[in-house]
């Protein structure tokens, strides 16, 4: 099997948690203070309005998409900050390091501060370079009892774009624990944002949401176990990706490990790289001020 392909972090969120609003207004102006001297960043502040409840998001802006985005709430007997990064994966070299660079300052401002932060959002994805998005199959081979799945090869609303679970609405999408899709990255990029990546790509991404972290925190053996439920493969002859499609879809009982094995779904099986994942984790949990201003001076 001849394609190459990686393993990406893109949009994640961090959240931290007060007991009261006066520490959570403090902790924010401190932290929109901080970027805004070392990056002189413009910070748009857009109101909205949750309930009877004005608020005000703050957002930082490249090339005409929100990068860092801090929110305000209450949630679970707690006053929050949820500070969501956009952007670190888009193939837009100026977008994706402008994320980047905010990612790291503020983690490592935070880390400085003993400001104890938590994850509230994580996209891991496997990305395919200059495959066509027909020779790729994604499948939830270890499926939860109360969640609805889309048959494989079913027509769904957008072309080059398989949602594996299936919500009813838009609440049940963004209160599931964890959902995945597979998508031509660079169709979406064009379409979205107006950026010509400039060659195909194609992702498979899994989205762990905030409900994920809420029930299992930051557990790396949950992630990987979480990963390992979905198969990704690429198919060089479309016949056998269409022979595997109609025999999972008319097999009449519930289809299990030993059909899997017996189908050989790892023969042509794509797999995260999980130790990117976990440096991925040391790292922000391990850097600081020191590592910005000092032995990576350079990063400003």
């Amino acid at each position: 099997m001849n394609i190459t392909y990686t393993t990406e972090i893109d949009t994640l969120s961090l959240q931290l948690n007060f007991y009261n609003n006066d520490d959570q207004r403090i902790v924010l102006q401190n932290i929109l203070d901080y970027i805004s001297k070392w990056f002189n960043a413009y910070i748009h502040h857009e109101s909205y309005t949750v309930g009877f409840d004005e608020r005000i998001e703050h957002k930082i802006y490249c090339n005409g998409r929100t990068v860092v985005s801090f929110m305000t709430g209450y949630s679970h007997n707690s006053y929050y900050i949820k500070i969501r990064f956009a952007g670190l994966k888009t193939y837009n070299t100026v977008v994706d390091d402008t994320s980047y660079n905010y990612l790291m300052a503020i983690v490592a401002y935070l880390n400085t501060n003993n400001i104890i932060w938590s994850f509230a959002e994580l996209d891991i994805a496997i990305d395919m370079m200059d495959v066509n998005f027909n020779n790729i199959l994604a499948v939830c081979t270890t499926k939860t009892s109360k969640t609805q799945y889309h048959r494989l090869g079913e027509h769904q609303i957008y072309d080059e774009t398989t949602y594996i679970e299936k919500f009813k609405d838009a609440n049940s999408k963004t209160t599931a624990i964890k959902r995945a899709y597979l998508y031509n990255k660079s169709i979406k990029e064009y379409e979205v944002h107006n950026y010509n990546i400039g060659f195909n790509v194609q992702r498979f991404e899994v989205k762990l949401q905030a409900p994920y972290f809420l029930k299992y925190g930051l557990d790396m053996n949950v992630i990987e176990n979480t990963l390992n439920m979905y198969h990704i493969m690429y198919f060089e002859d479309m016949n056998e990706k269409i022979n595997l499609i109609n025999r999972y879809n008319n097999h009449k009982s519930p289809i299990r490990k030993r059909e899997i094995r017996r189908w050989d779904f790892e023969k042509n099986r794509l797999y995260f790289d999980l130790n990117i994942v976990n440096d991925f984790f040391i790292f922000l949990r391990s850097i600081d001020n020191y590592f910005i201003f000092g032995t990576a001076a350079n990063f400003m």
